[in-house]
Parts: structure tokens; C-alpha cells; sequence
């Protein structure tokens, strides 16, 4: 048998929702997870009363293999909030790092890349369009280093799998199709995992054996990677990087019914992130439905009809946004929308606020809109009043037409425009990003630390 087989007959397995993952991985997970100040073993036992009777085990073994796998409830939602709080205060003191001297960054580049001169991305091909994105940002980052980086899926074969391997989220790549098959120990535990998933979804859940067996956890939210962090796991908070854009859209594209939708004025491929107060859409959305963007849109329809608004609420049954599919062209779409309106709006799925990388950064900053947003979680380096504006819901409708109508709001929107765009046309926090992923992945693989 290799090391990638099937547990040998001798090993239990951890649970029959994990039949691949050992019982001594689980524990060690399983000690990891009773170290988390956000989990509480009374508060699991509320919510899931009687749940390890019977099986032998305790409460944090049951919240691992039984509960997680299936996208249980993990944590209360008033513990998660006052967790995410505490988190904020610790998370966001870290000063942004100095731009390493390029000579210095290429020395320590070259000694990581002497040691681990191959990396492999995976994500599942099964999974959401978001994911192959980061997935493909993740790979610029490291063959910035010089690394040579593959993206592989759940396809691929286990037994070439390199000692420098990253699974883009994991609550997609182990559960899909035959991502099944690769949770196991030698790969879990040999891994780190690249977590996307906010803390009180289903999704976390079923990332969290993963994580807690992982070699290290890349976290998009500060907040969680430092819960990880107070815990003694080892974690980093990464979020991809983003620059300026000109255009979006692929020919496959505009074959999309939703392009056909635009306004004429806004087909064109290519748009001036600079170019903000000719642009033909006032303010645009794209996000998924939930109760909390039903009742948003709905009090305050008289606003965006007055203004001329391009919303895209996808609706639930729809699913994720396949790659495989005609949906793959949605997130481009998103962009392209962005680049030819003056707002970029972002409203919380739920009553848990936090920073939407992707709608806020990657789409909105990135086209050069301006990113508008109900109150988020404290971010380490971008903020409100000076990288977006942000706004209790309620008010969100007036500060629209200020921005958008007001002399003096034209005037703001500008100032912070013209801060994202200096931001993001900069290329030292690109440096910044691979030298800290470098540093992390070094200490975590027992190698000299560049």
C-alpha cells in the first residue's frame, strides 16, 4: 500500500461521514477544535442535545467528525458575534509590512524556491467560479517567487501530490465528486488549506476537519485567521490581490443573456477606471438573495428607481456559479458592470457584517467604482471614509444621491477613488503578499525561513 491508499484494515476510521480519515487524526483535531475559545462544549450540546451519546466520544469529537461533515451548527450565533468582536480589536493592529528591497525579497525567494521549487493549487472543478479565481490569484502569489505552480482538481492523481500543496476551499474540493477521495490523512494532514467561508455557515462546518488537520490555514477573513491563531493553529490571513482594470469580458460572454440586458451605453468592452462621473450606470449590485437584501431593496425601491440602477439578485435555487456552465461568465459580468457604474454597492447577506473581498475589492475597487457597503468588520488596512464609504442601511439611500447628485459628495467620492486607485496601482503590496506567504509556509514546513 502507499501512503495515499485507503486506511490499512488495522487503522478505525474517524466516523462514518469521514470513513477515510483516522480516529487519531480526529483526535488530534478534535484537541485543536477544544482549544477555540469560540467553541463551547455546553453551548454545542444545547444545540445539539444527546448528540455523542452512545458513540464513546466527547463533544468535540462528535462537533468534528459527526456534526461538521454534515454542515451542522458549530457554534451559537451570539458566540460567534462576541468572538468576530473580540477578534476585530486584535486583527486589524497589524501594521501594513514595509515593501522588501527587491534584491532582499529575491535572496529569500531563491532560498524557498531551493527547497520547494514546485507547488500545486487544487480546487474542485465541481465548485464555485469564485473559487478557480482565487485559486488562479493564489498562483500568481507564489510564481512571483519563482515557484513552479500547477492548479489541479479533485481529478488529478493523489500520488503526485507535492510536498507544497494548497486546497482553495476546502468545504468544496473534499465533498464534491471525486474530492471525496482525497480525504484522508496523508493528504489532509500533508495540505494547507486556503478557508473562504464565513464562521457560521454550513460551509465552514464542513471545512473544519480539514483545517483542523491541515499544516496551516490561510483564512480571507483577519478576523477568523486570528481566532485560529488564539488557538494555536497555525494561520494566516491572505487575501488575493487586485489590481486596476480595463476590461472583463471574454467572447463567451456577450452571448450571455445578461449582457443583452445592459444598457447600450454600457456594453463597451473596454472602461477608464479613472473616467468616474461619465459613467452610465449610478449604482450597481450583484449578489444572491436573502432575507436581510429582500427587505433592503424592497424599502427602498422609490430610490433605485430614480436612479438608473443595475441590480443582479440571484435567487437561491440557482446555486453556486459553475465554471461549467453559462454562469461562468457572472463574475466578469459583475466586473463589467462595475467598471461602467459610479457605485459599487455591497449589502450583508445576514446580520454578520463581514469584509466581502470579492464584491467590494475584487470587482468594485478593482473597476473603479466607488465601493459602497453597509457597516463590516474592522479590515487591517482598507477604510471607511478613505478606501469606501460605509453606511447603516437605513442611510444608505441618502448618501447614494449625495455621492451621486451633491457637489461636495462628487468632491469626497473622488478623494476616496482616488485613494483605491494609488493603492491598487502599486505593485509593493504584491511583494508584500508573497514575501508573507513565503515567510508562513517556510516556518510551518520546518525550512529555513526566507
Amino acid at each position: 500500500m502507499t501512503k495515499f491508499s485507503r486506511l490499512a484494515k488495522s487503522e478505525e476510521s474517524a466516523s462514518p461521514h469521514l470513513p477515510q480519515f483516522s480516529r487519531s487524526l480526529a483526535e488530534k483535531s478534535s484537541r485543536r477544535l477544544a482549544a477555540m475559545p469560540l467553541f463551547s462544549d455546553k453551548e454545542y450540546r444545547e444545540m445539539h442535545p444527546g448528540a455523542a451519546d452512545g458513540l464513546g466520544v466527547d463533544t468535540f469529537y462528535h462537533a468534528l467528525c459527526y456534526g461538521a461533515p454534515q454542515g451542522g451548527p458549530l457554534f451559537k450565533p451570539e458566540q460567534i458575534a462576541r468572538s468576530l468582536a473580540s477578534a476585530s480589536g486584535s486583527s486589524i493592529d497589524e501594521p501594513l509590512p514595509a515593501a522588501p528591497v527587491l534584491s532582499s525579497f529575491e535572496d529569500r525567494a531563491g532560498t524557498f524556491r531551493a527547497q520547494y521549487p514546485h507547488a500545486s493549487v487544487y480546487v474542485s472543478s465541481l465548485g464555485n467560479t469564485f473559487m478557480k479565481e482565487i485559486a488562479g490569484d493564489l498562483a500568481l502569489d507564489l510564481r512571483r517567487a519563482g515557484l513552479d505552480v500547477v492548479i489541479r482538481d479533485e481529478n488529478s492523481d493523489i500520488a503526485s501530490m507535492p510536498p507544497l500543496s494548497i486546497v482553495v476551499a476546502p468545504h468544496e474540493f473534499f465533498t464534491l465528486g471525486a474530492g471525496k477521495e482525497w480525504m484522508r490523512d496523508a493528504v489532509v494532514s500533508a495540505s494547507f488549506i486556503y478557508n473562504t467561508e464565513q464562521l457560521h455557515t454550513p460551509w465552514f462546518a464542513k471545512a473544519m476537519p480539514t483545517i483542523l488537520a491541515s499544516q496551516g490555514v490561510f483564512d480571507i477573513s483577519p478576523q477568523a485567521a486570528h481566532l485560529f491563531g488564539e488557538a494555536g493553529i497555525p494561520a494566516m490571513h491572505l487575501e488575493p490581490g487586485a489590481t486596476l482594470q480595463t476590461r472583463w469580458l471574454e467572447d463567451v460572454d456577450m452571448d450571455h443573456p445578461l449582457f443583452d440586458a445592459l444598457p447600450t451605453n454600457a456594453k463597451g468592452e473596454i472602461f477608464d477606471p479613472g473616467a468616474w462621473v461619465g459613467r452610465p450606470i449610478d449604482v450597481s449590485f450583484f449578489g444572491s438573495e436573502s432575507a436581510r437584501r429582500e427587505s433592503f431593496f424592497g424599502r427602498n425601491a422609490a430610490t433605485f428607481a430614480k436612479l438608473s440602477s443595475f441590480i443582479y439578485y440571484r435567487r437561491q435555487w440557482h446555486g453556486p456559479i459553475l465554471d461549467y456552465t453559462e454562469g461562468r461568465s457572472l463574475t466578469r459580468l459583475a466586473g463589467h458592470v462595475a467598471g461602467h457604474s459610479k457605485i459599487s454597492l455591497n449589502i450583508h447577506r445576514d446580520e454578520f457584517p463581514y469584509f466581502e473581498w470579492h464584491r467590494m475589492v475584487r470587482q468594485g475597487m478593482a473597476s473603479g467604482a466607488l465601493v459602497v457597503t453597509d457597516p463590516c468588520l474592522p479590515h487591517p488596512h482598507l477604510r471607511p471614509g478613505e478606501h469606501f464609504f460605509e453606511e447603516e442601511a437605513r442611510h444608505i439611500p441618502n448618501l447614494l444621491e449625495w455621492l451621486i447628485f451633491d457637489v461636495d459628495g462628487q468632491r469626497d467620492a473622488q478623494r476616496v477613488l482616488k485613494n483605491t486607485a494609488d493603492l491598487l496601482s502599486s505593485n509593493e503590496a504584491d511583494f508584500v503578499r508573497t514575501d508573507a506567504i513565503l515567510s508562513f509556509l517556510s516556518k510551518q514546513l520546518g525550512g529555513t525561513e526566507p
